[in-house]
């Protein structure tokens, strides 16, 4: 029995899909373990900001917040290349919960 098993799982394991490639279903896998602004504005409900908080190069990345678990979180995009995610940073919601 344990032969069989370990053959199965090498089976599914070579049968295990790897970063960068999409099946039917929709399933995507995310190249190196990256989240890119592409993946991101296909998939999570956001709204784009103006701009970004101020420990952020303007000049060099753009943002987007989402809402959820009672605290506002921007995602800090990366212009350069695929547009990478470089940060997340949450805020607390209440009046003037956006310092930026």
């Amino acid at each position: 029995m344990a032969p069989l098993l370990a053959t199965l799982a090498v089976a599914s394991a070579a049968a295990a899909s790897g970063p960068g490639e999409t099946h039917h279903g929709g399933t995507s896998y995310l190249a190196n373990g990256v989240l890119t602004y592409a993946v991101f504005e296909a998939t999570i409900e956001h709204v784009d900001l103006e701009g970004c908080p101020a420990d952020f190069d303007a000049d060099a990345n753009f943002c987007r917040m989402t809402l959820a678990s009672d605290l506002a979180h921007v995602f800090v995009f990366s212009y350069d290349g695929d547009q990478p995610l470089l940060a997340v940073k949450d805020y607390e919601l209440g009046d003037g919960f956006l310092p930026f």
